[in-house]
């Protein structure tokens, strides 16, 4: 049976602001379901990771209503929340078979300007978490981003439960986009080696020194990079962090030079202006972005690429 590639969507800012109506959460998992056992890379478990990472954006009632028209719910996938139903950071996923724990990223959010314009702004939560950058002494070993492990604090008692509790038949993955892909990695670190069977994280930033690189479980740990994602390339090296794991390059349309990216989006702006001038009224979530590094952090792109990948190489199974 063969199945659709997705079209690499438009380059906005509503593509940075996750999820996205009527995009196919899951779609297909029946017949490409996560793979709860592999010890090896996994192309099926990087798509339906990377789908679970962009679906945790969304509220409550959104992700509830996404995951009961896929798949999932008929696999025995039950959900529940890394913190409370309205107030979460993130989501986990169980079966009789696995544990997904689903860490959210930061988040955009939408507001009006004198009603004439839609500007979107960093949620100041979690803005707070990640301007905290200096490093600090973990508890596992090295020193790690400030903001991601007092972030991690918030829910790791929880967390600490529902793992304790899982079934022996249970394996546990982490995965996270963005800020959520830090606080899989800190996650990661918390348990022992033995305990983590997966992390996969998709436009990681680096989350600490060489030593606590060191702790993480580097059999199964895979970091995906979309096109030039300046979020993996912070905070920087001179601080003395350092990225781990085996990172993958996410499929995507060729890169163009800076300064080509530049104008592409100055242009769009100078567009967007003229708009607001004959309309008196701008949506800039449809402002087109051109900046690379900051369009391809976007989780959407690491989802559909994934999934194109997959399809690539479906017939080899893996």
């Amino acid at each position: 049976m063969s199945y659709a590639r997705r079209a690499t969507p438009r380059k906005t800012l509503s593509a940075l602001r996750p999820p996205l109506a009527g995009f196919p959460f899951f779609a297909h998992a029946d017949v490409f379901p996560l793979q709860v056992d592999a010890a090896v890379y996994s192309r099926v478990n990087a798509w339906w990771l990377a789908d679970a990472s962009f679906l945790v954006y969304g509220d409550a009632d959104f992700i509830e209503a996404a995951i009961a028209a896929s798949p999932l719910a008929r696999q025995g996938f039950e959900l529940q929340w890394l913190g409370t139903r309205e107030n979460n950071r993130g989501m986990i996923l169980s079966s009789d078979t696995a544990l997904v724990v689903v860490f959210r990223g930061t988040r955009l959010e939408v507001h009006s300007l004198l009603d004439r314009a839609e500007i979107f702004i960093l949620n100041q939560d979690d803005l707070w978490i990640d301007s905290q950058f200096l490093p600090t002494v973990c508890r596992v070993g090295g020193q790690v981003h400030r903001g991601f492990l007092t972030a991690y604090a918030e829910v790791g008692a929880q967390l600490d439960a529902i793992v304790a509790g899982k079934r022996p038949a249970q394996r546990l993955w982490l995965t996270g986009h963005s800020l959520g892909a830090a606080l899989a990695t800190v996650a990661a670190a918390h348990f022992e080696r033995a305990a983590v069977q997966g992390l996969y994280t998709y436009g990681c930033p680096r989350v600490g020194d060489a030593h606590f690189v060191g702790v993480l479980p580097a059999h199964a740990y895979f970091r995906f990079v979309h096109g030039d994602d300046w979020v993996c390339t912070l905070p920087p090296e001179l601080l003395g962090y350092r990225h781990g794991g085996v990172m993958r390059h996410v499929p995507g349309p060729s890169r163009r030079p800076w300064l080509d990216e530049l104008a592409r989006g100055l242009g769009g702006l100078a567009s967007a202006a003229r708009t607001l001038a004959r309309q008196l009224h701008l949506d800039t979530g449809e402002l087109p972005i051109q900046i690379a590094g900051l369009a391809d952090h976007a989780p959407i792109y690491y989802a559909t690429g994934l999934w194109n990948e997959l399809l690539d190489h479906s017939h080899t199974g893996s």
